[in-house]
């Protein structure tokens, strides 16, 4: 009856949904998904990355994404430009259909004004890569199989299939432009474009071209005295008639009486509307950063959520950042 009730409930919820694409709540853990300009942002050489996010356990079999990256920023010396590459991999499976979402991409960028004497820096990126889908029908239940008090799966569903897996190219394009003010501040403002080719997505053989995904992220890092460090965040994404809104802060909180925020735990708050809110902590040790959120569903789905929403993991570790002033007080991840 639990299984009923959710797909009643998520067939009302639908046409209210505010996000489509694959996403995650710590956005800003997930750089180079965001925007391929994030590519090489950052101090040091090298630098790689986890997400995780598990949701609607609540509700049925829990729709589970995972994320992998791994990017390098080639600056020679004395350069005031600075070239990123990366390889960022996702995995979804989502729902009892197993609806399963691979992709890998390449991207790179390329940072104008990157050194500690630049108040302001301009940066491009690209990203490319393959993405397959598949779908295991033997798991669904379909509504000629509905006899009025359960689905009889004997029944035939009278679904056409064309296949069970597709796959795709699919190209994203972004900039950014952070502006350094003065010591202890920094402010950016960023735009991407994803699936810009506009692939075609089907499982029964139609055309249904995936719709371009905008995104526009702003923030900035605001250090109040070695105290504490501020760093709100908008994120705006729409794609067809979906819309995503986003906004937060984190603060992180130095750990020595230095006040160095290599060295902090972060706690934030944020809200995505029309959806959910979530809780986000972590910390920072010297190259390494991890956090954890967790979302409350707001929407009308609670009733059967029970509020309750989505579990997040992320971890980042920089190699070779030992000692390196961050001129442009980059990002944690």
């Amino acid at each position: 009856m639990k299984r009923v009730v959710a797909f009643w409930i998520c067939c009302l919820c639908a046409s209210v949904t505010y996000a489509q694409d694959i996403h995650f709540s710590q956005f800003f853990a997930a750089p180079i998904l965001v925007n391929p300009a994030n590519t090489g942002n950052f101090i040091g050489s090298a630098r790689i990355g986890l997400n995780y996010r598990d949701q609607w356990g609540s509700v049925t079999i829990p729709y589970r994404t995972f994320s992998a990256y791994a990017d390098a920023g080639i600056q020679p010396k004395k350069a005031v430009n600075r070239f990123g590459i990366g390889l960022a991999a996702l995995t979804d499976v989502a729902g009892d259909g197993s609806l399963t979402t691979n992709k890998l991409y390449l991207s790179s960028a390329y940072h104008i004004g990157y050194t500690e004497h630049d108040a302001v820096r301009f940066a491009v990126g690209i990203s490319g890569g393959m993405v397959q889908k598949t779908i295991d029908i033997s798991k669904l239940y379909f509504d000629t199989q509905w006899d009025g008090f359960e689905f009889d799966t004997s029944t035939i569903s009278n679904e056409t299939f064309s296949t069970t897996t597709i796959n795709y190219p699919d190209i994203n394009i972004g900039a950014m432009l952070t502006i350094l003010p003065y010591e202890g501040r920094r402010i950016f403002v960023g735009a991407s474009a994803s699936h810009i080719n506009k692939p075609n997505e089907s499982f029964f053989g139609e055309t249904n071209e995936l719709g371009i995904k905008f995104t526009a992220t702003a923030g900035g890092s605001f250090a109040t005295a070695g105290v504490a460090n501020f760093q709100p965040q908008v994120y705006v994404s729409t794609q067809k008639s979906a819309l995503e809104v986003i906004a937060g802060s984190n603060i992180s909180i130095p750990m020595d009486v230095e006040g160095n925020i290599n060295n902090a735990i972060f706690i934030g708050a944020w809200y995505r509307y029309g959806d959910a809110a979530w809780l986000c902590g972590g910390f920072i040790a010297d190259n390494f950063t991890a956090s954890v959120s967790y979302d409350f569903n707001l929407s009308k789905l609670r009733t059967a959520s029970s509020t309750m929403g989505g579990l997040e993991i992320a971890a980042a570790y920089v190699f070779g950042n030992t000692g390196k002033k961050d001129p442009l007080k980059c990002p944690a991840y």
